[in-house]
This record gives C-alpha cells, structure tokens and sequence, in this order.
C-alpha cells in the first residue's frame, strides 16, 4: 500500500493541499488507525512505500542516497501523523530550499 498527491485543489478534488503528512493523517483517520504500528504504517505510505513505488532509486536515510528530505519538530512518527507539526524545512541536494512554508532558494540556483 501507498499513497501519493497529484493535485493541489483542482476541478477533480478541492481537498488537495500537497501536504503528504495532512494525507497519512486523513489516510489514518479514515481507516480508523488508533495504534502506534497503525499510525507507523500510515507514515510508510508517504515515505517509503511511495518512493517504492514510483521506483526511486536511493531512497531513505543512508550513506550515498541523495540529500532530499523535511526535517519536521515531532519526537516520533506518530506525533507527525497525528499533529502534522508546522515549522517544517526542506532540503534539496542537501540545500535549505524552504522553510515554514516559503521559499528559501530555488533549487537547482545558486
């Protein structure tokens, strides 16, 4: 099982938004998901299981895999799913391309 987001508000569905962790949580809601494995599973859906199955190459947290991720204020998985916390960063290349919603550097640019 996975789970993805192709659409942010369009004529097929006004509910998109793009926020991956706002798609495990309703994925978690609506499936009546109360544990922590349940919550994890959730959280593999948009992570792990997506980029399986779009076959990305060099996914994860591993020496040598490329340096795209969000660094998010959560203890646990399940605090992310559930809380889907704000504050959040991404990096591309290992480049700050954004931050708490905006745009810190175009990726690709210098």
């Amino acid at each position: 099982m996975f789970s993805g987001n192709d659409n942010i508000r369009d004529s097929w569905s006004p509910y998109g938004d793009g926020d991956m962790l706002g798609r495990a949580m309703m994925i978690g809601y609506r499936s009546g998901f109360y544990t922590d494995e349940e919550l994890a599973i959730t959280f593999d859906m948009i992570t792990a299981a997506g980029a399986k199955a779009l076959r990305l190459e060099d996914y994860g947290l591993h020496v040598g895999a490329k340096a795209d991720f969000v660094t998010l204020n959560a203890v646990h998985i399940q605090e992310a799913v559930v809380a889907r916390p704000s504050g959040r960063s991404v990096y591309k290349g290992g480049v700050l391309t954004a931050r708490d919603n905006r745009v810190v550097k175009a990726a690709g640019r210098s």
